[in-house]
């Protein structure tokens, strides 16, 4: 088995269809095996689903299985995928996105290289089906040998989304994703790239990603706030065997100050951030790998950057 590609299923009825007819008509593909994990979903996304599987040539249900549990969040239905898969490669994708029909063609030039990871391109696409670019692409493509070059372009571009990309299943053998825990690609993907020796950069658009308003981040509770807020601290227990990371810690740092702005006010962002700066002075940073203005200007001016950068899109001088 080459490839096995996880699908945790939470109340997604409204678009579960859509995101197995992407599948589908691509298959059947030998080597290939598709694992919905049910991850407790209290409406009728695996009913659909299995009602939606039954119309499918033999071929193509051969490929797929379904696996149930208790609720356990996004991390804990990946794992248990991680855990049930048979191929070399795992791949993840989002019950309420779906794929370009040249996925699986795609992915298999990568695995042919024998990469330990896959990176591809992606778009945005709402319910009306407008899709929107996303992402910029590598400036390198193919075959890589990671460096601190690509390494430090990746930590700069901060896109650590579990679903862009395909790994060796061997990278998972000590990396789990968090369970309980909300952002938690950005706590695991990065550890799967110091793990990695090679990845194939892919330009092809493989995955559309959609903009869903009830997604698990889409709104700014407390835990949501809380959870990415321990991104940074999670980075700066790695960054000295892994100093590139400072350029996606203060991104990230910059959205969940940003994030305690809007809920909590001024008072609170100035003493959130002046608590995650003290930490960071602990910490030999080298300022230099961080290559956004933006993120390099909130690294020196903190809140007070956030406050004039809100006013200038308030005004229509900035998008």
């Amino acid at each position: 088995m080459k490839l096995s590609l996880i699908i945790p299923v939470y109340n997604v009825e409204k678009y579960i269809e859509q995101c197995l007819t992407s599948i589908c008509q691509q298959l059947p593909v030998p080597e290939v095996e598709v694992i919905v994990v049910d991850d407790g979903s209290p409406d009728q996304s695996v009913a659909k689903a299995q009602q939606f599987l039954a119309q499918q040539p033999e071929a193509v249900q051969q490929q797929f299985r379904i696996i149930r549990q208790k609720n356990q969040g996004l991390s804990g239905a990946r794992n248990t995928g991680i855990t049930q898969a048979q191929g070399e490669y795992v791949a993840f994708l989002d019950s309420d996105d779906y794929l370009n029909p040249q996925y699986f063609a795609e992915v298999f030039k990568g695995i042919e290289t024998g990469a330990d990871i896959i990176q591809f391109a992606v778009q945005r696409v709402d319910d009306q089906g407008n899709t929107i670019p996303f992402l910029h692409r590598m400036s390198k493509q193919g075959l890589q040998t990671l460096n601190q070059d690509i390494l430090l372009e990746l930590s700069n571009r901060s896109a650590w989304f579990a679903w862009l990309r395909v790994y060796k299943r061997k990278l998972f053998k000590d990396i789990r994703f968090p369970v309980g825990k909300n952002y938690e690609d950005a706590y695991t993907t990065p550890l799967l790239f110091f793990a990695a020796k090679t990845a194939y950069f892919s330009p092809e658009v493989l995955i559309n990603y959609r903009i869903n308003p009830q997604g698990i981040t889409a709104t700014k509770s407390r835990k949501n706030i809380d959870d990415l807020g321990g991104v940074p601290l999670f980075y700066l227990e790695r960054i000295e065997q892994h100093p590139e990371l400072v350029a996606t810690m203060i991104a990230i740092s910059q959205s969940h100050i940003m994030d305690v702005l809007n809920a909590d006010g001024i008072s609170a962002a100035q003493q959130r951030w002046k608590t995650l700066k003290q930490k960071m002075r602990q910490h030999p940073l080298n300022e230099t790998m961080i290559r956004n203005r933006g993120n390099r200007l909130f690294f020196h001016y903190g809140v007070a950057f956030l406050l004039f950068d809100r006013t200038l899109r308030r005004l229509g001088l900035k998008k």
